[in-house]
């Protein structure tokens, strides 16, 4: 029904991409932010956020240290075909926008272009996932069960999916330029 509404009002690809990214965004933040809500902003919030943003700005060559592998196939055997069905310029996109063209990189300064953005987008879901864990921590510490197991879960769909996606990707491209 929704795909039908998409086609027919003609929104583009770009529109389509943006609202997958907000969806996942917005079920994936709904319970972090609940959470925060309900109990509140407090010293806890900022020492999560400030330990968030050391992560997310440790250099290239000691995050690469937490990459599961160099083979694609491992990331295969964990499904991340199946994750990038449901991601920005995935199955489901093409599929709503009636595009038979996948979109394809040309060239090796495109390649390196794409693994910057790879790189910004890694960073972001490791930033994410540090402040839902410790947030899921802080949960069952304080024996708010059921929401850290909805965190957790969150987390796993919106962070551990797009890092081990971005992994994935990065392999792929650097295979390309070599």
């Amino acid at each position: 029904m929704i795909a039908m509404a998409i086609r027919s009002r003609g929104y583009k690809r770009e529109a389509l991409n943006q609202f997958i990214n907000f969806f996942w965004t917005i079920l994936s933040f709904a319970p972090v932010i609940w959470f925060w809500i309900k109990e509140g902003i407090d010293l806890y919030f900022y020492f999560f956020l400030a330990t968030s943003v050391i992560v997310a700005i440790i250099p290239e060559k000691v995050l690469s240290y937490f990459t599961l592998s160099s083979s694609r196939r491992l990331y295969e055997r964990l499904g991340v075909k199946h994750i990038r069905k449901f991601v920005q310029n995935g199955a489901i996109v093409n599929a709503m926008s009636n595009q038979e063209k996948r979109v394809t990189i040309n060239g090796i300064t495109e390649a390196k272009k794409y693994l910057r953005t790879i790189a910004m987008y890694e960073r972001f879901h490791w930033f994410c996932f540090i402040f839902f864990l410790l947030t899921t921590i802080l949960c069952f510490y304080r024996g708010r069960w059921r929401l850290a197991l909805i965190i957790t879960l969150a987390n796993i769909l919106y962070n551990v999916c797009a890092i081990l996606l971005q992994q994935y990707n990065k392999i792929r491209i650097k295979k390309m330029i070599r």
